[in-house]
């Protein structure tokens, strides 16, 4: 994915045993997780992107690219967590 989107910075962050406090103060429930930060809002998502998930990922990022989402654009819901929705610092999108 990183290779379509040249222009935004991609990072791994394993876990090790040195690093485990960071996973744990960032919330991240399961692995692998992802964070989505948007240069004027900070911190604008958090999903989970295991296989089944990763479309979300994937529509999410295009729509933070793009500075819109799609209203009919579907995504996997995950169960009971936060909505499916986009901010860019311009407006909401649900």
């Amino acid at each position: 994915m990183a290779a379509h989107y040249p222009e935004l910075l991609f990072l791994e962050v394993p876990v090790t045993n040195q690093n485990a406090n960071l996973h744990q103060g960032l919330g991240v429930p399961s692995l692998p997780y992802g964070h989505i930060y948007y240069p004027e809002a900070g911190l604008v998502e958090e999903m989970k992107i295991s296989k089944k998930y990763f479309g979300n990922l994937v529509k999410r990022v295009r729509w933070y690219q793009d500075g819109f989402c799609g209203v009919d654009e579907t995504l996997v819901p995950e169960g009971d967590e936060e909505s499916d929705s986009c901010n860019t610092g311009s407006g909401d999108c649900d």
